[in-house]
């Protein structure tokens, strides 16, 4: 009996995070798109907009998930305490507690396949919208990938390996490592190879420090070094700062090469790591906001009709997006440890759900 209405419950909550999360998925399209549509300019036209926005779907899709998560069981098991369902399986003796996490069990099972998008889908697609945005604005041609920017200017073929994203109290700023030059002539000969350690802007030049170039001619090669050098390019850092993809949009197993990187070379990795703890606790994070939602469905059915649950799942899912974000905050002004600071939203809201399932009657 008690499996029977386990998988009752679970089917419910699965079908509406489902509809939740497709209505939820158009809207946020919608609205990008409508932005998106004004910021067309040169090259960039309407065509190319709705190719940014097909490409950036994924990224919008998972983002929104954990909310989705919560509005869903409140219409999918709201829709059972309607029907006065619920009311029967807690006479049969089924704790709310125990339907709770039924519906946590239903959610569960398209939580997995939103963390496999998020891993294996959204980063390469959000870093293929973003060069292939930056690229039809800026009239060059733009590649980004696990090796970072390849951008053509003139005649050379730049590749900045590691674009990495630093915060200082909050503040955060893009820096440019490891970049590597490649300067062709006119015959498309390679005319020298210049590898720099990184790249910096003062507002009007580019500068490369620790740089060494190798220049062919056709009596061989001849290797050169230098501590700084000017950068003549054309290339806008705003311009390269907004093709940058930001580190909670990069995938787990790219997010630890770049903590490797950092920590190896004692560099500022805070950002990073929040990223990284971010997405590995996403299903700690779904499973506590659908708790949280599950009071609220308990509540009586006769005062409390299907608008008036999503509309305090949107309270709550804004609240906790918001406190989440302000913990964060705090932890990187404060240098306080990222993983305690992850985990402490989802986990205060656990236990503040589950305490209030156990306590109502």
């Amino acid at each position: 009996m008690v499996k029977l209405v386990d998988r009752y419950v679970g089917r419910a909550a699965l079908t509406g995070l489902l509809a939740v999360w497709f209505a939820m998925t158009m809207l946020f399209i919608l609205f990008s798109l409508l932005s998106e549509l004004r910021s067309t300019q040169g090259d960039y036209g309407t065509a190319d907009a709705f190719w940014f926005i097909v490409l950036t779907t994924p990224r919008m899709a998972y983002k929104i998930f954990p909310v989705s998560a919560l509005l869903g069981a409140l219409v999918g098991v709201g829709g059972l305490a309607a029907t006065n369902e619920l009311v029967a399986f807690r006479t049969s003796g089924v704790s709310r507690l125990r339907l709770a996490l039924a519906a946590i069990a239903g959610a569960m099972l398209i939580t997995i396949p939103a963390m496999i998008m998020g891993e294996w889908i959204a980063p390469p697609a959000e870093q293929q919208a973003r060069a292939f945005r930056m690229s039809e604005m800026m009239g060059q041609a733009i590649i980004g990938g696990p090796r970072g920017m390849w951008l053509r200017d003139s005649e050379d073929i730049v590749n900045i390996q590691l674009p990495l994203l630093s915060a200082n109290r909050g503040e955060q700023s893009v820096e440019f490592k490891n970049i590597v030059i490649y300067n062709f002539s006119d015959e498309v000969d390679l005319q020298s190879v210049t590898r720099a350690e990184r790249a910096t802007h003062d507002g009007e030049n580019w500068t490369l420090e620790n740089v060494s170039t190798v220049h062919f001619s056709d009596l061989g090669a001849q290797l050169s070094r230098s501590e700084q050098q000017l950068w003549p390019t054309k290339v806008r850092p705003e311009l390269l700062d907004s093709a940058v993809t930001r580190p909670t949009l990069l995938s787990l197993r790219s997010l630890w090469k770049f903590l490797g990187y950092l920590g190896a070379n004692g560099l500022d990795d805070r950002v990073y790591k929040e990223a990284f703890w971010e997405k590995t606790v996403f299903p700690f994070t779904v499973i506590a906001l659908v708790l949280a939602g599950m009071p609220f469905v308990f509540g009586p059915a006769k005062s409390q009709n299907m608008g008036v649950r999503l509309f305090f799942g949107m309270v709550l899912g804004g609240l906790y997006l918001i406190i989440e974000s302000t913990v964060q905050e705090f932890g990187s002004v404060y240098a306080v440890p990222v993983l305690p600071i992850t985990l402490l939203p989802p986990i205060v809201l656990s236990i503040t759900a589950i305490m209030i399932l156990r306590r109502s009657v």
